[in-house]
């Protein structure tokens, strides 16, 4: 699956391949890690990657947010397998998008994040969010949504992804190739002056670790595992701004696993901490939505979230129950 054409240098150095077969985990550490979790865990940017990196234009894509906010990424599939650790080489071997508990995805860029980024760099009312704001891009992968809010204006942006690895070899190359000036062809208005923080581990760890809240959140495609729910609500309430706002874009329904928005709201609704408005859906294909949430009013007159007539909320339930039957293919 992966190819071995790729070769920058950066954060880690380069990996050893002399002993590739030797690199298999044990199961019983596999089980322990699963159990335990990775602590959270702040991670220097390499001074090589502060100058800005230069990656072969057949190892990367292009994410056209915008008509003026394009993003590079890397292309995971040009990477050689031994280039990670056990935990992700793993994954890789069983040909499995995560390993719960130790490999959360961030190699793939999950259709949400292109839903989320057209939207915060399209919709005036979006890209106002991010002026001079503080960002935590929360399960962040190759960190195109903290990218965009970059280029949008954000004054401070947090990368933050459970695999280690996914953040030097892959986040900060991506955070280079776009942010820092590597060469004249650098468009002028890219801002290299926002401050970066990266963040490897468990979001319970997280929260105990890094003590400021944030203006916006942005989260893709992390509410698959209704176990992780009340960890993931805990963060909101003590990293978000009392008048922040949470950007969090999903697949409606996540078959065979288990997860999804309909299950997420009903967490925020026993919470209690919460209100919330779906902001886009896509009823054809795979559907997907965006939803936006904040703190609900401490005198309780925002508690209205999706309060509708009870015949418009029962035809939108009807549709999105018929739209799942429809697509249950496409899952």
């Amino acid at each position: 699956m992966f190819k071995f054409s790729f070769d920058v240098d950066g954060a880690g150095g380069t990996p050893s391949a002399a002993e590739p077969q030797q690199q298999e985990p044990e199961q019983e550490q596999m089980s322990q890690n699963s159990q335990q979790g990775y602590e959270c865990e702040k991670l220097e940017l390499p001074e090589n990657l502060r100058q800005g990196v230069v990656i072969e234009r057949d190892n990367l894509h292009v994410f056209v947010a915008s008509v003026d906010t394009l993003v590079e990424y890397i292309n995971c599939l040009s990477l050689p397998v031994d280039y990670f650790s056990d935990d992700i080489q793993l994954a890789e071997l069983d040909h499995s998008d995560l390993v719960p508990g130790m490999y959360e995805g961030g190699l793939k860029v999950w259709e949400c994040t292109f839903d989320l980024g057209e939207r915060m760099a399209e919709k005036a009312e979006y890209k106002k969010l991010f002026d001079k704001s503080t960002v935590l891009d929360l399960g962040c992968g190759s960190g195109i949504l903290g990218i965009v809010a970059i280029k949008l204006g954000a004054s401070k942006v947090a990368f933050q992804d459970y695999n280690k690895d996914v953040l030097e070899r892959v986040t900060m190359k991506n955070y280079s190739l776009n942010c820092c000036a590597a060469d004249d062809l650098q468009s002028s208005d890219q801002s290299d002056s926002a401050a970066v923080e990266f963040y490897s581990g468990d979001w319970g760890s997280f929260v105990d670790k890094v003590e400021r809240q944030f203006d916006v959140i942005l989260t893709s495609e992390t509410i698959y595992n209704t176990k992780n729910y009340p960890k993931l609500l805990k963060l909101f309430r003590e990293k978000l701004r009392p008048d922040g706002v949470v950007l969090l874009t999903s697949k409606t329904c996540y078959f065979g696993v288990g997860g999804g928005i309909r299950l997420f709201e009903k967490a925020m609704d026993e919470d209690g901490y919460f209100r919330y408005r779906t902001a886009w859906e896509c009823d054809s294909g795979v559907l997907r939505e965006i939803l936006e949430i904040r703190v609900k009013s401490s005198s309780g007159g925002q508690q209205q979230q999706q309060q509708q007539l009870p015949g418009n909320v029962a035809a939108r339930l009807l549709h999105r129950v018929w739209m799942l039957v429809k697509h249950t293919r496409y899952a």
